[in-house]
């Protein structure tokens, strides 16, 4: 059984599969040392645990990792991985980049571009096993954030999808700016991409993605869970 931590900026997801089987997926809110201790011990079939890590250093994984006697991967470009990436700055490639573009090969194969609507947008072109890199951008509560945060007289809003396309006040004026900006910037990223590369696949993913889900045509796929599979399949290619 091989467990694998998504760890993002705001959440820690979860999952436990049985070779490329998902048996358990669970977002925490709050993960800590004692919580993984406990986890581990009512879970005594694991056996490998593969760590993606875009938040702060959590150095308890691997110390209990050793404890339970598990073997511990944590996603770097030092891994073994089953793609050839072509980053210039690969000790800066981000792990969740590199489990989606892993994932997307696998999975889907042929040409993908994958969209990660999280607490940053990114952007990640493979081709077949060949990956190229791509964009990042602020995410839909980032943007919010940054409006309140770098102005004298901007409210801190939390998002709500916004009704109609004109703002009658300054919270819907908001709403509506960070909405329709993030939608017209994936449309026109994707447009870029359908000229260049013309049967591209057009992959959606990341916490944020139900909110534009309807909105977007020319999406192929729409799977939540693409980075854990990622991660999974990294676990392989690294026995």
């Amino acid at each position: 059984m091989n467990l694998v931590l998504d760890i993002g900026n705001t959440t820690v997801r979860l999952a436990i599969f049985s070779k490329n089987q998902l048996i358990k997926n669970q977002l925490i809110n709050t993960f800590s040392a004692e919580f993984l201790r406990n986890f581990l011990s009512n879970n005594p079939d694991i056996q490998n645990i593969c760590v993606a890590n875009t938040s702060s250093k959590k150095d308890y994984i691997f110390d209990i990792s050793k404890e339970f006697k598990i073997r511990y991967l944590e996603v770097n470009y030092h891994c073994n991985l089953p793609i050839f990436q072509k980053y210039e700055t690969s000790e800066t490639l981000g792990a969740d980049r590199l489990a989606l573009a892993v994932g997307a090969s696998i999975k889907y194969g042929g040409e993908n571009l994958i969209i990660d609507l999280g607490t940053c947008i990114t952007y990640d072109i493979i081709l077949g096993k060949n990956y190229l890199g791509g964009q990042i951008s602020p995410g839909l509560k980032m943007r919010l954030c940054a409006l309140n945060h770098y102005t004298a007289n901007l409210p801190s809003i939390n998002f709500r999808i916004p009704k109609g396309f004109l703002g009658k006040n300054t919270k819907d004026s908001i709403l509506i700016g960070v909405y329709e900006g993030v939608f017209g910037e994936i449309n026109s990223i994707i447009e870029k991409y359908k000229v260049r590369y013309p049967n591209i696949n057009i992959i959606l993913t990341g916490g944020d993605h139900q909110i534009f889900k309807e909105k977007l045509k020319n999406i192929n796929f729409i799977d939540p869970y693409l980075l854990i599979h990622g991660l999974n399949y990294i676990i392989a290619s690294n026995e």
